[in-house]
């Protein structure tokens, strides 16, 4: 193995080139144009910078390379075997690659990869010819062919901060992986770890983007929507009010409240206090939440301790204009809501006394208990089966009713085209094998149906329908 750096047998055989271009050996001038050229000195140098460093033209700078080029076809480099091998072992290997090489004596510092791959160029040869695979340059990394999924990982933190506010290098790992290349979690971490807008919590991450504004950050936003209604509150409660998201957001990758209270440790938008987080700037949900969500919230902060059961949240939302299939939404996934008990929803980061749940929740068991439940079944006067039920809250909430035996035996397992007044209104389903018929909320909506009210249901067997009818209590004489 030669003792010499692969840059110096390099320009022995560029001045051996010139030699046999020009019939004479080059001087000390002509020898670090070509070498700045060709990338034995650095980065490979333009025309113009080569011909700066010694004082002439751009195009006799080319005029001369036109001639050295063709004499480097060939040649053979000692070390390039060497280098490549090392290249390939340890890729992805960052800009300059000289800066690791050099400690082994193998190159001078500033050689880049850009540089390397260039003198094999020019020499007719390739890193596949030489070791078998080849090396790509892709931004400031040198990487081998198979791993080259590997330069996306930057990318794609920082989609996952977008997406989800922070992310793992596995995670990472697993979305750029190849069956034929599965990739190395620690060429992944390699890769961010040079990236100085990269935070780390353990083995959570994130792309720190203060220029793009905070769009840029689910974590953030949810953060700010769940203290703009109330603040502060815990690294947990915001926790579990990101999960609540994440599940309506359908977002598979939610950070543990560890790595939580890192980044908001490192977030400019809060501050922490023990295990309490606040915004830096206060903000009104008035003015980042949109009107129909605030005027929810100013329902909910109307009443004692911020809470309500479900029947009275519901009652209160109709007189507010809000739709049914809005509120009912928030109350399993909006992030600055919290369920208190079993019916009792509130505002997150409220604290009720528990016995004024206990008491509300009593409240709202007594009032359904006392709601009326009748269902009958009759033969209409064209001769089909119509089924009367009082509308219950349970309907309301779940969308689901049970038929009658009657006509349960005859439809189950089967669809039902819902209609009212002729037009369809939604798409009913019964069980195969239990009582229950669902998907009824799209109906409940369009009669704008409410507890107490009695609804008559027209159906023809054969034809697959139901005609609806809300009414009051003449549909029971």
């Amino acid at each position: 193995m030669t003792n010499l750096r692969f840059e110096d047998e390099v320009e022995t055989l560029l001045a051996q080139a010139h030699l046999a271009a020009f019939g004479r050996e080059p001087s000390e001038r002509w020898l670090t144009a070509i070498a700045m050229r060709v990338g034995t000195r650095g980065p490979i140098a333009t025309l113009d910078e080569a011909g700066d460093a010694i004082g002439v033209t751009r195009e006799r700078v080319r005029q001369v390379m036109k001639k050295v080029e063709p004499q480097l076809k060939g040649a053979t480099v000692p070390r390039a075997r060497e280098i490549a091998e090392t290249l390939v072992a340890r890729s992805p290997m960052p800009e300059p690659i000289g800066r690791r090489l050099a400690r082994s004596g193998a190159t001078r510092p500033t050689l880049t990869g850009r540089s390397f791959l260039n003198i094999l160029r020019l020499a007719g040869t390739s890193p596949r010819e030489l070791v078998g695979t080849d090396l790509v340059s892709v931004d400031d990394w040198l990487v081998e062919e198979s791993e080259v999924r590997v330069m996306g990982a930057l990318s794609l933190a920082n989609k996952h901060t977008s997406t989800y506010g922070m992310t793992t290098v596995e995670e990472i790992r697993q979305a750029l992986a190849h069956p034929d290349f599965p990739l190395d979690t620690m060429d992944i971490r390699r890769v961010l770890k040079r990236e100085q807008n990269i935070k780390w919590a353990g083995e959570w991450l994130w792309v720190d983007k203060a220029h793009d504004g905070l769009h840029a950050n689910r974590l953030i936003n949810t953060a700010r929507s769940i203290l703009s209604v109330n603040s502060p509150q815990t690294v947990v409660s915001i926790h579990e009010g990101a999960r609540r998201l994440w599940r309506f957001r359908r977002l598979d990758i939610l950070p543990p409240v560890a790595a939580m209270s890192v980044f908001f440790k490192e977030s400019p938008h809060f501050t922490v206090d023990d295990d309490l987080i606040n915004l830096i700037e206060p903000l009104n949900y008035h003015d980042i939440l949109g009107d129909t969500t605030a005027t929810m919230i100013d329902v909910l902060k109307s009443s004692p301790y911020q809470v309500m059961d479900r029947q009275s949240l519901n009652e209160a939302c109709d007189d507010a204009g809000i739709a049914k299939g809005t509120y009912g939404i928030w109350t399993t996934y909006a992030e600055w809501m919290e369920g208190f008990g079993p019916n009792v929803w509130g505002l997150r980061g409220s604290k009720p006394n528990p016995a004024a749940v206990d008491a509300i929740r009593a409240a709202s068991r007594a009032r359904l208990k006392a709601e009326p439940r009748r269902k009958s079944w009759s033969w209409a006067p064209n001769g089909l089966i119509a089924q009367t039920m009082d509308v219950t809250t349970s309907f309301i909430n779940s969308g689901v009713l049970t038929f009658v035996p009657e006509v349960q035996g005859m439809l189950a397992g089967q669809s039902l085209e819902v209609m009212l007044g002729g037009k369809h209104v939604a798409t009913a389903k019964l069980g195969a094998d239990h009582s229950f018929c669902w998907g009824w909320h799209p109906a409940i909506n369009a009669m704008e149906a409410k507890s107490g009210d009695v609804l008559r249901i027209t159906v023809n067997i054969s034809a697959r329908t139901a005609e609806v009818q809300l009414g009051g209590q003449e549909f029971w004489s």
